[in-house]
């Protein structure tokens, strides 16, 4: 296998593992209650306070990739992170089990900003479209993988199991980045922390245009999965399996990220982002048509395929226009799209699902137009990758 595949590797499986975190408590819920004493709601707060750390700690590891070398920075993150994960398996105490969540949310946060900033440093054209398209294909699968393993682990013996299974997971990933990440280029400055490249990100409009799209793409499957739950709870549809199913079925739609260096080389980052959008869209009308079982199955599939491409692609476009400094501004796409996810979930509950639908149809074309009037930096800037 060559250096690049094995760095390739190390930060996809990385990738899964940090992003597993996002969804371990969900299956665990009902019995930290039972174990703690307390009310379900209150459990709950194990997932919210690990979610919004997580997303500050976006903005301040953003920064520091900015002004550290990446490798150092992965290295220093994930050992602490390694720590404190395995330290969340001893406690017996509610409010410390809380606060180290809390902590764990934060030190998660230095992988993506920084893992994205290192692949533009270390590969180039189609592998790095590649590299990217696969770890965000990756996180998607982190939503199945992370309850699936959890749920697996809490069966076969207690909830403290998880903790340290994963304490476990991500020391093998220090030591992977450890042995199979080269050198980053040392760099020089003269302030640690700076907000001037965030502030003049937002008043760049190629990066609002992006970090809008950004904001509804999450939004869109949170929405979307969360919605469909209810309609299955209230029996609105005779449906043959379960939602973890459905879900599992609908990954068929990562296929085309694999693909994703050949697709930007061909067709470039705006186009693809522009048609994966539209992908949506269509996916999306099926339903409304005749909404079915299959149909239903069909607009999953495109829905995460529609993701696992624009992501990527978003990241590109994010990562070319704040050369300047693209951990930071890759550090509020980040934000952005968990801002939106959350944002995704809460409406779920209040729109019904036929509404969803249709909205998802507006809103996306909507996107299209708007994705095709980003600044195209190969004709500004002379950027042939793009």
């Amino acid at each position: 296998m060559s250096k690049q595949a094995v760095m390739a590797t190390v930060l996809v499986l990385t990738g899964i593992f940090i992003a597993s975190n996002l969804y371990t408590m969900l299956p665990l819920h009902t019995g930290l209650a039972e174990t703690f004493g307390v009310s379900i709601p209150v459990v709950s707060l194990s997932s919210s306070l690990f979610i919004f750390p997580y997303a500050i700690g976006l903005f301040f590891f953003g920064m520091l990739a900015d002004k550290l070398p990446h490798k150092t920075l992965l290295l220093c993150g994930m050992s602490l992170l390694t720590i404190v994960t395995t330290l969340i398996g001893f406690v017996d105490v509610f409010w410390l089990f809380i606060c180290l969540r809390a902590l764990q949310g934060i030190l998660a946060a230095s992988f993506a900003p920084t893992a994205f900033a290192y692949t533009f440093e270390h590969f180039q054209g189609r592998l790095q479209a590649f590299v990217i398209a696969m770890i965000n294909t990756g996180f998607l699968f982190a939503g199945i993988f992370g309850q699936m393993v959890s749920a697996a682990i809490a069966d076969l013996f207690a909830y403290p199991a998880v903790f340290f299974s994963f304490g476990l997971f991500y020391f093998l990933c220090l030591v992977g980045m450890k042995t199979g990440l080269v050198k980053s280029k040392p760099k020089t400055y003269t302030k640690l922390f700076s907000l001037s490249p965030i502030l003049s990100f937002f008043r760049h409009r190629p990066l609002q245009k992006l970090y809008g799209i950004a904001f509804f793409l999450l939004f869109t499957v949170m929405l979307f999965y969360g919605s469909f739950e209810l309609f299955m709870y209230r029996d609105e549809l005779d449906f043959p399996f379960s939602l973890q199913t459905f879900r599992m079925i609908g990954l068929i739609g990562i296929i085309p990220a694999f693909f994703a260096g050949r697709l930007k080389s061909a067709f470039g980052a705006r186009g693809i982002l522009a048609v994966h959008l539209g992908l949506m869209a269509v996916g999306f009308i099926v339903p409304l048509v005749a909404l079915n079982v299959w149909t239903l199955l069909f607009a999953s599939i495109c829905m995460i395929a529609s993701t696992a491409l624009t992501i990527p692609m978003v990241i590109l476009l994010v990562g070319v226009h704040g050369a300047h400094a693209r951990a930071s501004a890759v550090s509020i796409y980040s934000f952005t799209l968990l801002t939106g996810a959350s944002v995704g979930s809460w409406i779920a509950a209040l729109l019904p699902f036929e509404m969803v639908l249709v909205s998802v149809v507006v809103l996306f074309c909507g996107l299209v137009v708007l994705s095709m009037s980003v600044r195209n930096e190969v004709e500004n800037d002379g950027l042939r990758e793009v």
